[in-house]
Formats: structure tokens, sequence, C-alpha cells
């Protein structure tokens, strides 16, 4: 049973509300705030009759459902919150949850009215220091305000309005009334509304029966829904928990030992989950695009309540860049590719499509079937193997290097990296690609040469290698290990395809974006994506590694994905055991990604659980080949940009004394400079629309491997690192 404690009368309380919204309004005023659309006297008078009572409608309140379109309007989706609430009395509350509720979230509950006078001064001072409303000070009378209005917006205008109805409610209702009606519309995550819903949830049990340690997890949990969950996020979920019991404490609704012993509780393993809140059919981009509003971004709310809320109950249409003919033909081509045996081992790819000229996704295929696996694929954390040496490509480039430079090749290589011995106890060998002996950067580019990629990276410097990484939007905090040369480090299937999606760009980055714009039930777009994207490498440089990655496809490992009516660069990737299958392919019009493997582990496709041994230019690479000439037929063949030819250095041996003395077991040999393959004039690269310098009467084209007329490049770098504004919801 809960008593209903004192606190100051009507008469009292009515003053004290009026002052206080004074107050508000005045501070805000005096400070010199801005966009405050309420006067002081708009506010006194709105606090009788101007504004209406949510109270009196709390449980009718109407959801509007959001639609979700893609991007020649196709409705993709309808989404609605189908609410898993059961509302209580407040006597069946248990009091040591409602005791937990208001010493985390509003701990003089009952005695302001409505608006705490000193956490909103606070708030206030904060705002403008700042610039911006972004402080709380939410009471829990203005906590349901927010909740029943559906008012994500942190502005200081909403701020005053929500004050103004806040001071209302508490004339107009008993404090046990305002406590009950928020216990049954707080949201707890995963469907849950309500302490009923929450305890159902997360203990499988009534909330008349929820412990002191339990209910200390959900009054945590209000908070911040998401980040608190204790499935998702048990740690934090943990943390929180404890700090609530810390609170109880604090206002004596605990004992220290009681809390200390308290806090030895496991907290939940599993949930008793509600119903769906989807009217959709199964589908991994309208899976992506719930899972960035509601986790990655911050356009819809400032925390997971507010933004489940707009989402599912806010009557938003929602314009994506999903191509729905590009994605028939991916799921084609992968379902056309895949051979059985392989399939029925649980095999399965994933492809992720990108247009280059502003970073839009146009397809995506997460998996066998959104019925059969729910995880998209596309953002799972797979080692990329040899399709990582772009990066070692890029970064060598960078330096000074070009593709008509020799390295030695030969296997294996067991090399010292800046004090680092682990290639010397276990030494890097020469798998997709063979080599031996010196060849230049474009044939173990073409061929897919381990060692000649690991020497490179000594000279240029792992540190460049992985700085180059992030710069092409990967986000993974890589360790210095040397085996990343060769794709020992994880990523994504869409981070690559953004990576590569770069190069077609001729060196600007954009961030791979699945949202075009959202508009809200008001007709006003409330999010337009930003397209310009971020110029992260010299245009030269792309082009020579375009240039080169074209070799894999002429000649090179990657000669599956090959296209018969237009140019084509990629690079396959293999991982040990053939655990892992991947083609990064680019056209000036679509770069895509597929990768193939097993999502529950590391399984070998080997013979007989496939076909044949798996690497990157063998399904992968059809699979590339098989959507990409369906997804450009009938578009005009665009021809990548060429290099400036005399700005290619001439070549040499990339090697130094300090490589010689990290490679104790190499043999040391002499080779020309010039040795290897050479980098083709524009008229045997076909493709290439830019020719050779034009030369003056009585002077020769210099040959790739003469030195040339103009210098290499300027030594200041134009390039930044891309911020990591991305978070990729992730599974290892």
């Amino acid at each position: 049973m809960v008593t209903a404690l004192k606190y100051p009368g009507p008469a009292v309380r009515s003053l004290g509300r009026l002052l206080i919204i004074a107050l508000v309004a005045g501070v805000s005023l005096a400070l010199g705030i801005t966009g405050l659309a309420i006067p002081v006297s708009a506010l006194m008078n709105g606090a009788t009759d101007s504004i209406p009572n949510p109270l009196l409608d709390i449980f009718k309140q109407q959801a509007q459902r959001s639609i979700v379109y893609a991007a020649d309007g196709t409705v993709l989706a309808v989404l609605h919150a189908t609410e898993n609430r059961s509302p209580v009395s407040l006597q069946q509350v248990p009091q040591d949850l409602i005791d937990a509720v208001i010493d985390t979230e509003d701990a003089r509950f009952f005695t302001h009215g409505g608006i705490d006078i000193k956490s909103t001064v606070r708030a206030l001072a904060s705002d403008v220091k700042s610039g911006a409303a972004v402080q709380g000070a939410s009471t829990i009378t203005q906590q349901l305000v927010k909740t029943v209005l559906n008012t994500p917006e942190k502005t200081l205008d909403r701020k005053v309005k929500d004050a103004v109805i806040s001071s209302r409610l508490e004339g107009r209702y008993s404090k046990n009334q305002i406590l009950e009606a928020y216990l049954n519309t707080v949201y707890f995550g995963n469907g849950a509304y309500g302490v009923q819903a929450a305890a159902e949830t997360y203990f499988n049990e009534n909330v008349v029966d929820v412990k002191p340690v339990q209910a200390a997890l959900l009054a945590g949990m209000i908070r911040d829904p998401f980040g608190y969950d204790p499935i998702q996020n048990p740690r934090d979920s943990l943390a929180r928990r404890n700090f609530v019991l810390q609170r109880m404490v604090i206002q004596h609704h605990l004992t220290p030992a009681d809390s200390t012993e308290l806090a030895q509780t496991p907290i939940p393993a599993k949930l008793t989950p509600p119903t769906g809140t989807t009217d959709t059919k199964d589908d991994y981009y309208v899976e992506r695009v719930k899972q960035v509003l509601l986790n990655q971004s911050k356009t819809l709310g400032s925390n997971y309540n507010e933004r489940y809320n707009e989402l599912f109950k806010g009557g938003l249409r929602i314009y994506t860049n999903l191509d729905l003919n590009l994605q028939h033909l991916a799921e084609q081509g992968v379902a056309a590719t895949l051979p059985a045996l392989a399939t029925k081992n649980g095999f399965t790819a994933a492809l992720a499509s990108i247009d280059p000229t502003n970073g839009k996704v146009r397809a995506i295929v997460g998996g066998p079937g959104f019925d059969q696996v729910k995880f998209d694929l596309t953002q799972g954390l797979r080692q990329p193997g040899s399709g990582f040496k772009v990066f070692t490509l890029l970064a060598a480039y960078e330096a000074g290097y070009g593709p008509n430079d020799t390295v030695d090749s030969s296997s294996p290589c067991a090399i010292k990296f800046n004090g680092n011995t682990a290639l010397l106890k276990t030494p890097i060998n020469n798998d997709e690609g063979k080599g031996s002996g010196p060849i230049s950067v474009i044939s173990a580019t073409a061929n897919s040469v381990n060692c000649a990629f690991v020497r490179i990276a000594h000279e240029v410097g792992l540190s460049k290698v992985v700085e180059m990484a992030h710069r092409l939007g990967l986000q993974e905090s890589f360790p210095l290990n040397p085996s990343l040369v060769i794709g020992s480090e994880e990523t994504t299937v869409l981070e690559m395809a953004g990576a590569y999606a770069t190069l077609a760009a001729d060196g600007v980055y954009h961030q791979p974006s699945f949202i075009d714009r959202i508009v809200d039930n008001g007709g006003k777009t409330v999010y337009t994506a930003n397209t310009a994207g971020k110029r992260v490498l010299d245009p030269q440089i792309a082009r020579e590694a375009v240039m080169t990655l074209r070799a894999v496809v002429q000649y090179g490992t990657g000669t599956g994905a090959a296209l018969p009516d237009r140019p084509v660069a990629g690079k396959t990737g293999t991982t040990e055991h053939n655990t892992d299958a991947w083609f990064n392919g680019i056209t000036p019009q679509l770069a895509t990604t597929v990768w193939m493997g097993d999502p529950k582990g590391r399984t070998p496709m080997q013979y007989p659980s496939t076909p044949i041994s798996v690497f990157g230019g063998t399904y992968p690479a059809t699979i590339w080949h098989v959507f990409t000439e369906a997804a450009l037929a009938g578009q005009p063949a665009i021809n990548f940009q060429s290099p400036d030819f005399g700005r290619i250095p001439s070549g040499k041996l990339i090697t130094s004394n300090q490589l010689r003395a990290d490679s104790p077991f190499d043999l040391q040999p002499t080779v020309p400079r010039a040795f290897g393959g050479t980098v083709p004039s524009s008229s045997s690269v076909p493709g290439t629309s830019v020719a050779p310098p034009p030369t003056s009467p009585g002077t020769t084209t210099p040959s790739a491997t003469t030195t040339p007329t103009t210098p290499r490049r300027t030594t200041t770098t134009v390039c930044a690192v891309i911020s990591h504004t991305t978070i990729t919801y992730c599974h290892r």
C-alpha cells in the first residue's frame, strides 16, 4: 500500500508555481536567449486556459503510423507501435519500486509544484553557457508531459511550455495520480511501457512481486532504455542499477549493508519479449533504417524513448535510398551464384552496393533471408583478407612510391616491424597470389602477393596504413600488428564498400547513407542527408590506385568480375583456410562489396563442404559480375579518370637498410631499378579517358621507366582524417 505523503496545499503550490514560471521565463529573457516564443504575459494567461490538459485523455492518445519509402516512392514498411502495456493502480506498485524511481528521477517530487526550481535554475544557467538547450532537470511531472505530448525537442520555448503544462497538472491532480500515470506510461525498452509490462519483460513476473534489486534495475533504465538494456549492454546496465541502489541509500530507503549485498545480484540474462512492432515484410534494409534512427542518430530525439515514440508513433514519412530494381538484382545474383552444396552447409553471401557519387546505399543483401538470419551480415565484423591491401597501396603512393616500383615478393617473409617480432616467429606466406623475387607493385597487387605488401608496409609504416583505413571510413581501432596488412583485423562489408567507393569518386569519401530525408506529420522536412562528401585523397593518388586495381580484374586474381563493355577495378580477399572470401569492385557509377562465408563462425569453405576451395576470385567475384552487369545494363560505359602519367615516378626498388636489417632470413637481391612490369600508357589501358601529357616539338614522351619531367606531387598532404560519426551495429 502507498501512503499519500504530505506536501504544500493547493493555494501555496499555486503561488509557488506562478513564481517559478515567471522566474523561468524571466531568467531566459534576462540572459538574452533568442527564439523564446512565449512572453511572460502569455505564460501567465496560458497557465489557465490556453494549453489543453493532457491527463484527461492520457490513455486515449492515438499514435500516428510512420511510413518508410524506397527511392522511387514505393512503400517499404508501415511502422506502428504495438505497445506492451498493462496499466496498474499505484496500490499495486511495491513501495521499493516507487522509492527507486523517485530517488533516481525526481527526489523532490513530493515537495515541488511540478517544477524543481533548484534544478531548473541550474539547467538554465548551463543552457545559457553552452548556447543551447541541453540540460535536463525534468521532474516526473515534466517527463509525463513530454511522454504524453510526444515533444522530444529541447528548445527553451518547448521547456517553458512544458513547465506551464506541468504546473497545471499539479494544480488539477494529486501527486499520487500523477505518479500513477507516470509509472504506467514511462518506457523501459524492448516494447515495454509501464511498470507492469517491464516486470513481465525483464523478470517474467507481476509488478507486485518486484524485489528491491529489480526495482533498482527498472528505475535505472528510465533515463536510457537502450543504453541500460541488461541484454544489449549488461556492463552499463549493472553499473546503472548499482548507482540507483546508492541513490536509495542516500535517500534513506536502503541501508548501506543492504545496498552492498544487493549489488552482487546478477542482472537478467534473457527476456520475455513483447509482440512485434512492424507491419512490413521482413527486410534487412528497413531494419537498418530503424536501427540507424533508434540507436545511431539523434535526429528523432536525444534519448531512446523519444526516438522510439517519434519513429513508431510520430507519423513520419521516411524516404530511403533503396533502389528496388538493384535490390532485386542483388538478391537474384546471390541466389543464382551460390552453389547448393555451400548453401546446404550453412554458407551464405552478403552484399552492399553504394552510389560512389553521393554515398547512397542502393542495395544490401544481409544474408540468406531475414526470416532465417535476423542479423544483417553487412554489419558483421569479418576479416577482409587481401582487400585490406588497398590501404597499404594508397599509403605507399601517398608516400611517393608508384605502381612501377619493384619489391621483393619472396615467401615466407619473416620481418621485424619497429621492434615487433611477431613475423620472425610466425612468418607470412604467399597464399592467394604466388610471388618469387622482385615484382612491380602493379603486379603484386594484381596477383595479391602477400609478402610484397608486407615489405611495402614496412617501408611506409603500419601507422600510415591504419590512418589511411580510418580516412576511408573504417571505424575499428586497429592494432599495429603486421598481419593487418593482409587483412587479419576485422571490418564490415558496408565499410569496405564505402572505402572502395572513395576511389571510384576520385578520392572523395561519402559516408554510406540509408536515409535521404524525413518529413514529420506536419509536412516539415526534419532531416535531409548531407551528400557533399569530403576529399580525403589527392585525385592523382586515387587515379593511380584505380589504374593499379584495374590490373586485378584484367589479368590478376579478379578476372571473374570483368565486364565486357565497361572498365572495372577491384580487389579480391581471402582469409586463412578460406573462411572468408571477398570481392570489392568499382565502376564510376557503382561500388559493391561481396562477402561469402559462414555467419555462425570461421568455417573453411573447402571441398567437400563446397564444390571448390572458395577464394575471393571465385563465387564472390562472380556474384559481383552478375549483379553489376545487370545493374548497369542500358547505362553508358563511363571511363575512370586517368592519372597524370608524367607525375608517376620511375621504377625503383622498394627497400632500405632498415628493411634489410629487419629481414634476417631474406636473401638480398640486386635488381635493376626498373625491373618488373611497367605502367601502361593510356592507349593500352582500356577505358581510360586522359592521354599522357602532350610533348613539345623535338621532345619525346617519357616512358614509364624514365624520370618524369614533372614533379611527382607536392609534399603537402590535402587529406584529413575522417571523424568517426557512424556507430556500426556490430557482431563479432
